[in-house]
């Protein structure tokens, strides 16, 4: 017979409660691997937006509320930082048709098909990034955004997301 498991808490509004407690306080972490975390957030929410049919506003405050600075399964991660975050999430949800003509055209000139949904996301948010943070060199964006598509692809897609940030970069930075 299997052991009975005791509830972890109160659960808030048809959400479940967080998967583990919040271990990592909120200036854990270089800001270097803060930013790097807003990155991989960023694309979680848009996903997350995406599977749902949630807007930006929502599934940011719920990713924020029951992902950040938490204890998953033993492993122990760098809190985002949150107003990169939010300008990442906000931004795209903003200025979504800038995204969408910017990506239709790399996709196209680098005749490649719409891409399934999590590397739609990777893009869309690198993308964003590289039209809206001036201040942020480039090769920073898209190295992070290559660390994120490694996360969870080992085929091509990396040099996909490369060679179409780094399009997207010589004709939005120029």
């Amino acid at each position: 017979m299997a052991p009975i498991k005791k509830k972890t808490g109160p659960r808030k509004s048809g959400l479940r409660a967080p998967p583990e407690k919040r271990v990592v306080k909120g200036n854990a972490g270089s800001p270097k691997a803060r930013k790097t975390a807003a990155r991989l957030g960023a694309v979680q929410v848009l996903y997350q937006m995406r599977l749902n049919n949630q807007d930006a506003k929502s599934a940011l405050r719920e990713f924020l509320d029951t992902r950040v600075g938490f204890d998953l399964d033993g492993d122990k991660f760098v809190p985002a930082d949150t107003q990169l975050l939010e300008e990442i999430v906000s931004g795209i949800a903003a200025r979504w048709a800038d995204v969408e003509v910017i990506l239709a055209k790399a996709l196209a000139d680098g005749k490649k098909s719409d891409p399934e949904a999590l590397l739609d996301c990777i893009l869309r948010a690198g993308i964003y990034e590289l039209m809206a943070q001036g201040k942020t060199d480039t090769g920073i964006i898209i190295n992070d955004y290559l660390n994120v598509t490694t996360g969870f692809y080992d085929g091509s897609e990396p040099k996909i997301v490369n060679a179409i940030l780094d399009k997207v970069a010589k004709a939005v930075r120029d």
